[in-house]
């Protein structure tokens, strides 16, 4: 671990315990080569541990330099295991003298329970839903699940079901214009900007690598 990140690293376990079971926090340090997490509190949330790798939205958030005019991003929603719905937060830790910050520390507070009472009261009382600027439904969704593998999994069914296609039939055995499709519906998620995306989707789809870079070129 970074030494400056030392400090953020002492307290992710009081974090923790001081938040609750229902809330993690994981610090990734950005000055390895992996950015990988190295230090993190009610793994249970995400399934992830020490070690995992940066998601699709972190990258995006780091690749789009948020934390050029932002401290921080709140209020984005993501997933954890078994799709639980969370809202998360994240900070970015800044070294004096250096443009790209040196770490981020996450918060994922598990709200699945308070969405389902929340639209169940709204029902029964007839509340319309008033826009929340910060947060709503087609903020960006992050999957915090940390395998390469579930990630990709889950897009690929969620394109599928908006294609028609039934559950049944195999991903290798679409047609070519139903695997483009996929591969664009994953790049539209920042698939690809996660280190062996590409190989992974190659192997699911059936297809050489060298193919799906030619999909790509497609869109």
């Amino acid at each position: 671990m970074y030494k400056l990140l030392e400090p953020y690293g002492a307290i992710v376990s009081f974090l923790g315990e001081a938040l609750g079971d229902n809330v993690e926090i994981a610090l990734h340090d950005l000055t390895s080569p992996e950015q990988e997490i190295v230090a993190i509190a009610n793994r249970h949330i995400s399934g992830r541990s020490v070690g995992a790798k940066l998601s699709n939205l972190s990258i995006h958030y780091l690749e789009n330099k948020q934390y050029m005019d932002h401290d921080y991003v709140i209020n984005y929603k993501t997933t954890g295991v078994d799709n639980k719905l969370l809202r998360s937060a994240t900070y970015f830790i800044k070294e004096e003298g250096k443009e790209f910050p040196i770490g981020m520390l996450c918060i994922n507070v598990n709200i699945t329970d308070y969405e389902y009472m929340e639209a169940v009261l709204k029902k029964v009382f007839g509340i319309k839903d008033d826009p929340d600027v910060e947060f709503k439904q087609d903020n960006p969704i992050e999957i915090l699940s940390s395998p390469l593998d579930e990630m990709v999994d889950k897009y690929i069914k969620e394109c599928l079901f908006k294609m028609g296609v039934p559950s049944y039939v195999l991903v290798e055995r679409l047609k070519v214009e139903e695997k483009i499709r996929v591969v664009k519906y994953l790049q539209e998620k920042g698939t690809f900007k996660v280190k062996g995306a590409i190989a992974l989707v190659a192997e699911k789809l059936d297809v050489s690598e060298p193919t799906i870079y030619r999909y790509l070129k497609k869109m």
